[in-house]
């Protein structure tokens, strides 16, 4: 799961793209950039087309991870609560999903309800190609090259000060959180209900 390319940190590093000596911790780093972008936002960029399941929070609503397109979505629940997903549900005949673009959050039951549990087991089963869009929206490639860059040459400054630049103030501290990054990643983040 990376939101940028070894290419492109070479690029912002002024390495040449021939030299690979680097190319392990440049993976490393951009790993870790796409790992804190999703631990920080609460939801993954990159799109799985998978089957999840679900407890509805009422009868009518049930909250769902990001959705990244309608395109393909299949709804079934389990009516008695055996463990098996048996009825097959249809969009506007029984269910339709809140919002108008992605990522889609919520789906709500048009027609006799959600099966609520009984024994904490869940009801509904969700098959969707999950994510917060279809691509990799421009503002988180961008922090995710920003935030590979800064790991990477971190190993430069392993204490927590810029390597090299004293100014006549002395050593520069770098600073916990890049302001660019949090600009880049402001309206991404999922927050809690409490």
């Amino acid at each position: 799961m990376a939101y940028t390319t070894t290419a492109l940190v070479k690029a912002s590093l002024g390495i040449p793209l021939a030299a690979t000596a680097e190319d392990t911790a440049i993976q490393a780093a951009i790993d870790a950039a796409a790992a804190l972008i999703d631990n920080y936002t609460g939801r993954t960029f990159e799109t799985v087309t998978e089957a999840r399941t679900y407890l509805p929070r009422t009868a009518s609503i049930v909250d769902v991870d990001d959705i990244a397109t309608v395109s393909g979505l299949v709804i079934k629940t389990d009516e008695d609560q055996d463990g098996t997903f048996e009825t097959t549900l249809s969009v506007t005949t029984d269910y339709v999903i809140v919002k108008n673009a992605a990522p889609f959050r919520q789906i709500t039951n048009v027609n006799r309800g959600w099966p609520l549990s009984l024994y904490g087991r869940p009801t509904i089963e969700v098959t969707a190609t999950w994510g917060y869009g279809t691509s990799v929206p421009d503002n988180i490639k961008q922090a995710a090259l920003l935030m590979a860059t800064r790991l990477f040459q971190r190993k430069a400054s392993p204490l927590g000060f810029q390597a090299g630049a004293i100014s006549e103030f002395g050593p520069v501290r770098i600073s916990r959180t890049d302001p660019d990054v949090a600009a880049l990643l402001q309206g991404t983040k999922l927050f809690g209900v409490g």
